[in-house]
């Protein structure tokens, strides 16, 4: 019923009786009413509708042709790594995350508002991961719509599910559609803003539906948005990369070197052929190039851009660079953040208490990512591969976030020490762009 007639009904409530007469209850008497007083209670009438609740669904793009170019072993990786993302965005935004089968999901929001902010949060995790390993792409469509929907042992039915399914399928990879009816439910969001996408008629849906595009409030093209590292080019083997590796292959004869972190590498070269049981493993050690920074070649080159090498180092470390984000760059990154290699894991221990004690934060408690901000674990390049040790607070405004990257033997590893800010108490958002990206900062080649 619009909102103008129900206000009409409730300025003009009429009691009737069982032959229709209107009962007069204005005056003091307590009229009769099929057998009871006015002061009796009725019965509680069933409500016919629910509350209105937000479907988000994501789809990867190009699943199928991914797992028939690189295998199930590889598409069973990519289909985990979307689950987690998935998983951690939901959750930061309150969400329900109903149902992952295999290259989709979909989750259920109780605010629109939040739907929205939780779909946007997880195309910048996506984004992020993607260029922080490119061989597991992940290009997903996002579709949300609102509305009433009846819960049933699986999850819920209802046309708002229907709709934000044909929205996912109609977006492009990287790309968040909603309904109007949704972008005019959330109103009005910080940061973000809504692309007119016209109407369009979905597959088994009655009538038109209007289309909104979500994006970024700075978003400059308005058909794409890069996030923090740049453009797929960035995913290619830069030009230090490259001089690592031919410096390696000089070094060590023809042996070969593979530059991914977490176990020491082992030569097959360098087995004796001259004898029958004679094996051996040989660790190659990567060299920088002469006259570089130490730090130029274990920041990726992209996010180098804005860095500059400290003319005095911080205490106990060999270099530290400064890397602050311009005002007129739209590049998601913190506003600031700062690097510094050490000369062995004890000076970085020691500079990384440092800081935990200075700030009264207990080892190994609270917990640090989007729906946390406060306390000191430790973080892993993958199961039974540890990396380092990380801490996070509040100074002010700003979310402060702290790590080692630890080197633990690997040759093309060094010990390094991050702090990174970002302004307006925005943990998620900090939160979000260290994820990936502590993998990479400390290691030769990114």
């Amino acid at each position: 019923m619009p909102r103008r007639l129900c206000e009409a009904a409730a300025a003009s409530i009429r009691l009737l009786g069982g032959d229709g007469r209107e009962l007069n209850t204005s005056g003091p008497r307590r009229q009769a009413i099929g057998g009871r007083t006015r002061g009796d209670k009725l019965p509680p009438v069933a409500s016919t509708h629910g509350p209105v609740r937000t479907f988000l669904i994501a789809d990867i793009r190009g699943y199928t042709r991914y797992t028939e170019e690189y295998g199930d072993e590889a598409a069973a990786r990519l289909a985990a790594k979307f689950a987690d993302l998935v998983r951690d965005g939901v959750e930061m935004r309150g969400g329900n995350l109903i149902e992952i089968r295999g290259d989709e999901a979909l989750a259920m929001f109780e605010s629109a508002r939040q739907a929205i902010r939780a779909a946007m949060d997880l195309q910048a995790m996506f984004s992020n991961e993607t260029d922080a390993d490119a061989e597991l792409p992940l290009h997903v469509g996002i579709g949300l719509d609102s509305g009433e929907a009846v819960p049933v042992d699986e999850g819920y039915r209802g046309a708002a599910l229907n709709v934000a399914a044909r929205l996912s399928a109609l977006a492009h990879g990287d790309e968040v559609l909603t309904s109007g009816g949704t972008a005019r439910l959330a109103g009005r969001l910080p940061g973000l803003r809504y692309v007119d996408r016209g109407e369009a008629n979905l597959k088994g849906i009655d009538g038109p539906t209007h289309v909104m595009r979500v994006a970024w409030e700075d978003e400059k093209e308005p058909s794409r948005w890069v996030f923090f590292f740049g453009s797929p080019a960035s995913k290619k083997m830069g030009w230090r990369l490259g001089a690592v590796v031919a410096l390696i292959a000089a070094a060590t004869a023809g042996a070969v070197v593979y530059l991914t972190g977490g176990n020491d590498k082992v030569n097959p070269a360098a087995a004796n052929t001259n004898t029958e049981t004679a094996s051996a493993s040989v660790e190659s050690e990567p060299t920088i190039p002469a006259g570089e920074p130490v730090l130029a070649a274990l920041v990726p080159e992209p996010a180098w851009d804005t860095c500059q090498i400290q003319s005095v180092a911080d205490p106990g470390a060999d270099e530290t660079a400064v890397c602050v984000q311009p005002p007129d760059v739209t590049k998601r990154m913190p506003d600031r953040w700062q690097i510094s290699v050490y000369p062995d894991e004890r000076s970085l221990h020691a500079a990384y208490e440092t800081i935990r004690e200075t700030h009264g934060i207990a080892r190994d408690q609270g917990a640090c990512n989007g729906l946390s901000w406060g306390g000191e674990d430790s973080w892993q390049h993958g199961p039974g591969r540890p990396g380092g040790r990380k801490l996070c607070y509040f100074e002010g405004d700003d979310a402060v976030m702290v790590w080692m990257h630890e080197k633990r033997g690997q040759p093309d590893h060094r010990d390094v020490l991050g702090i990174a800010r970002e302004g307006g108490s925005d943990h998620a958002g900090l939160y979000l762009w260290w994820r990936p990206w502590h993998h990479r900062i400390g290691k030769i080649g990114g």
